[in-house]
């Protein structure tokens, strides 16, 4: 985000390897920023090695407001980290991450 915590590349914000709790402030400042442009946001996980509860919480706290909001969120890829941070903090219905490939 903002200069460390994702890159928005050809309109998908690709989010940063390392989201612990040093980088959630950029991550929500970008997150932000997305949600006032007002349009659908493409988010690219699958570059996540590391997450904290503080990373997942603006990610939950970003995909309630965008659903409030009534914008489209859809993800083009999500590590395995992500997947397991986001399963085991029980966020998978708000956060709602791709399926994993090979997983049914």
């Amino acid at each position: 985000m903002a200069g460390k915590s994702s890159k928005n590349t050809a309109g998908t914000l690709a989010l940063d390897a390392d989201l612990r709790i040093g980088a959630a402030p950029a991550l929500r400042d970008t997150l932000l920023a997305a949600l006032t442009a007002g349009k659908p946001v493409d988010i690219d996980g699958s570059a996540v090695n590391q997450i904290d509860t503080a990373g997942l919480q603006v990610l939950a706290a970003f995909s309630r407001d965008a659903r409030a909001a009534g914008l489209a969120v859809r993800w083009s890829g999500a590590s395995d980290s992500l997947h397991r941070g986001v399963a085991v903090l029980g966020l998978s219905e708000l956060i709602e991450l791709p399926a994993r490939a090979g997983v049914n």
